[in-house]
Parts: structure tokens; C-alpha cells; sequence
């Protein structure tokens, strides 16, 4: 049986008060924890997690929110499985970030791993990241087409490109689920497109020319095999139903508009 606790829900009484003094809440909410439970942990895939589980029969699952956060969380801070579960358990800090109660939790390494295999299986790591990258992006208000000398500068993977990028990297992913799930499939789309997003991630357009004018052929280009592609899969439900085809919709809608069958990209919102 599933089960969620939707982190946008607001509780009667937040059990947390009776266990942070006003300076440690301000800590946790000025911190990562905070960003973490407010921002980001509704952006977890627990409907493609929850898809492995009865909607209401056999026991009760661990809290899906939590448990997809936790994984999120361990390869951002390195942890060994041993380190995840312990501060699972026992971190009050991790509890706050994941929205659990503040008392000791229950997780075995076993239950961690299969959720882990879960995640891998589904390629669920990649849309989170996306995901996480577009939601950073957008609350931060950054121009991820500019790079930063900053040699710390946490899109500095994206910046060469901006948006192009972000919208290939969707259609790559993209097609590399219909390419598992239905190979007929990916094959009936034209050799130019499936090659065009074949290079990995980080060789993705590489070959294009730098100068202004080829950046804007090809962000053009791509906007166009994402408009494509979504026509042409929306009616075959074992595709359009991924979180990879809803993650394609969404960027193209939020980067390009369409007119009378022509696709433009959207101007850059310059503040």
C-alpha cells in the first residue's frame, strides 16, 4: 500500500515546535534542510516509485516523499548506505529536510537498497536532476546561458548552452526510454534526429560552431524536435505517460510557443 504525505500539505500542528528553539528553526530553514523541504522534495518522482505498489492493498510502504528524498540526498552528500540509513534514523536534521517526524525512524539496508534499485531501474536519478536543475533555476532567478569565471558555479555543465541545452538533454533522455521500451519504435524516428542526440550528455551539440548565428540555428533546431516528438508520441500512452515525455512537454512550453504550426523559441526574460 502507498504511502504519501504530500509536503506542500499544511499540518494543524508541525511537530517540530515542540523541538526547535526559534534560532535552530531559523537555522534548518536558512540552510539546505530548509531549502530542501519547502522547494525541492515535492519535485520527488513518487508516482513512478509508487507505480512498483498496490494503491491500497498489502502493508503500509515507507513514506515515498522521505525515501526518494533520502536517495537525493545520500549522492549529493556522498554517503554509504550505512551513513543514509543512520542519518535517517536518528539526524533531526534530516527529518526536518525529508518532513518526517522528529523521532527515531525505521529503515533496514534492505528496504534502502530496493528502493535504490528502484531508482536506477526507472532512471529516476535524471529526472530529479532535471527537474531540481530547473526549479534552482528558476526560484534563484539565474542566466544559466552565461558562464561565471566562478569556477564554482553550480550550472557551469549548462552554461555554454543555456537553454539549448536544457531542451536537448530532455529530448536525449527522452529518447533513450523510448529506445528501451519499444526499440520499433525509436527506429521509425528519422536517422538526423536520432543521431543528433546520440553523443552523451556532456558531448551533446558539441560539434556546432560557437559564433551566435549556429547557437541560434540549433536552438531552433532542437525546438522543433521537441515540438515533433511530443506530436508524435502523444497518442501512444506507454510513451506519453513516462515522466520523460511530461518533463519534455513542460520545457518545451515553458521555453518555446507555437503559432499556426511554427515554433518559436520564447525571447529571454533579461532582469
Amino acid at each position: 500500500m502507498r504511502n504519501l504525505i504530500d509536503p506542500r500539505q499544511t499540518r494543524l500542528f508541525d511537530p517540530f515546535d515542540s523541538v526547535l528553539t526559534p534560532q535552530t528553526r531559523k537555522h534548518l530553514l536558512d540552510s539546505w534542510p530548509g531549502v530542501f523541504r519547502h522547494v525541492l522534495l515535492e519535485l520527488m518522482p513518487v508516482d513512478a516509485i509508487g507505480g512498483h505498489f498496490d494503491l491500497t492493498m498489502g502493508r503500509p510502504t515507507k513514506e515515498l516523499y522521505s525515501i526518494a528524498g533520502l536517495l537525493v540526498i545520500m549522492e549529493f552528500r556522498k554517503w554509504t548506505k550505512e551513513e543514509a540509513l543512520e542519518a535517517y534514523c536518528f539526524h533531526m536534521d534530516i527529518h526536518y529536510a525529508l518532513n518526517l517526524e522528529p523521532v527515531a525512524q525505521d529503515i533496514s539496508i534492505r528496504t534502502l537498497e530496493r528502493y535504490i534499485a528502484r531508482f536506477e531501474d526507472d532512471e529516476l536519478a535524471k529526472t530529479v536532476m532535471a527537474d531540481v536543475t530547473v526549479r534552482l533555476v528558476e526560484l534563484l532567478e539565474l542566466k544559466i546561458d552565461k558562464q561565471r569565471l566562478d569556477s564554482t558555479h553550480i550550472f557551469s555543465d549548462m552554461a555554454s548552452f543555456g537553454r539549448t541545452r536544457l531542451m536537448g538533454v530532455a529530448i536525449k533522455r527522452f529518447l533513450k526510454q523510448v529506445k528501451r521500451s519499444d526499440p520499433n519504435d525509436y527506429e521509425s524516428l528519422a536517422e538526423s534526429l536520432r543521431q543528433r542526440y546520440a553523443p552523451g550528455v556532456n558531448q551533446l551539440f558539441a560539434e556546432v560552431a560557437k559564433d551566435t548565428d549556429s547557437r541560434r540555428l540549433l536552438r531552433q533546431q532542437v525546438a522543433e524536435d521537441m515540438h515533433l516528438l511530443i506530436r508524435h508520441f502523444a497518442d501512444h500512452p506507454k510513451h506519453s505517460g513516462k515522466d520523460t515525455y511530461k518533463n519534455l512537454v513542460r520545457i518545451f512550453y515553458e521555453q518555446c510557443d507555437v503559432q499556426e504550426e511554427k515554433v518559436t523559441v520564447k525571447a529571454k526574460n533579461r532582469r
